[in-house]
């Protein structure tokens, strides 16, 4: 009996076409709800906007590498964050069934592809996205820790490409912490009031 060979290609799911599959954590971004795309675009966008500004405008700035730099801080809580989330999320996805979390959340209407979520599923859809940015700032923290050095001789002669890469850093960093951040906040407000409304 032959096996076919797994790649890293996806199968077609409802209306979709093939995806890659270590990106599917991000599936959570097309989940319908009446506010969810406030919270999963808008505010974070506004937020993380708002926050770069502030690093600027701010006089001293704060430090972005070193002991005392924004960077480590933000390692240091990712660090362990993530490995939570991934383990909310084993314990969501592998738990026992019950009628109340494979039921429908009450005063939420989510759907993906057109059909409606079970409580399970969006939480292990929200908790996944949730991991996947998370780690995937921890990586842009490390690196960009990793790479100073390094950057800093290429651009030694480049004043403007070394500011270009400062500010095109920042803002990403400010961006991905926005997001997860307010996803955090909404996952809260989902986990305790959704989640818990009476049937």
């Amino acid at each position: 009996m032959g096996t076919q060979p797994v790649g890293l290609r996806d199968v077609s799911q409802g209306r979709l076409p093939s995806r890659l599959r270590l990106l599917a954590p991000l599936r959570y971004l097309a989940i319908r709800s009446d506010e969810k795309s406030v919270y999963d675009y808008y505010v974070p966008l506004g937020v993380g906007i708002a926050a770069w500004a502030l690093y600027w405008i701010v006089k001293p700035q704060p430090q972005l590498f070193g002991d005392a730099g924004l960077l480590r801080f933000t390692r240091d809580l990712l660090i362990m964050a993530v490995p939570f989330m991934i383990g909310a999320l084993a314990a969501v996805s592998m738990g026992s069934p019950g009628a109340h979390m494979d039921s429908r959340p009450r005063g939420a209407a989510l759907s993906l592809d057109g059909r409606a979520l079970t409580l399970r599923q969006f939480v292990c859809y929200l908790l996944g996205y949730l991991s996947f940015v998370g780690l995937v700032t921890l990586g842009s923290v490390v690196a960009a820790a990793l790479l100073h050095d390094s950057v800093l001789s290429w651009t030694e002669d480049m004043p403007r490409l070394a500011l270009a890469i400062r500010v095109t850093g920042t803002l990403a960093l400010s961006l991905l912490i926005s997001a997860l951040t307010i996803t955090v906040f909404w996952a809260l407000y989902f986990l305790t009031d959704i989640i818990n409304r009476p049937e």
